[in-house]
């Protein structure tokens, strides 16, 4: 591909605060990725492995509304997870149409030992804010998600 533009000296900080965000976001999911590729695990695996371990017996639909993936990625994603024996699936004791996810014995263990993931790179971020900063950061995103989360 023959292109003109000069993508190196593109200034992404003059972008909207839409793209600012965005370019935030995948500068730490790739530092969490580096850590995690030695692993063999995705994001999103990993994501999944978070919340599972904090609740157990969570379904389908519930994970999917809290990773933020459309219905077929949640269903790859638990064939890959059950796949690696990470995780396993039972009926719902109320509803026969539910499964309930769990994590295996070995799916516990890779939660609770890729949990420090989350702490390095925030303490990486810390290191280049002072308390006071990374504290109004953590408030601004989470007012930022507000305002459109009340709409």
């Amino acid at each position: 591909m023959n292109s003109h533009l000069n993508t190196s000296n593109w200034d992404w900080e003059q972008g909207p605060i839409g793209r600012m965000t965005k370019v935030a976001y995948i500068t730490l999911r790739r530092e969490v990725e580096e850590h995690l590729k030695q692993i063999g695990l995705t994001h999103t695996q990993w994501s999944a492995l978070g919340i599972l371990n904090h609740f157990p017996g969570i379904t389908s639909s519930e994970l999917e509304i809290i990773l933020m993936i459309e219905r077929p990625s949640v269903t790859s994603l638990m064939n890959g997870l059950e796949k690696k024996k990470l995780i396993i699936r039972k009926n719902h004791p109320d509803d026969a149409r539910y499964k309930q996810i769990f994590l295996t014995d070995e799916g516990k263990k890779m939660a609770t030992e890729t949990q420090q993931i989350t702490h390095l790179v925030e303490e990486r971020v810390k290191e280049g804010f002072s308390a006071d900063e990374f504290e109004t950061f953590k408030k601004l995103l989470i007012k930022l998600v507000n305002l459109f989360e009340k709409k």
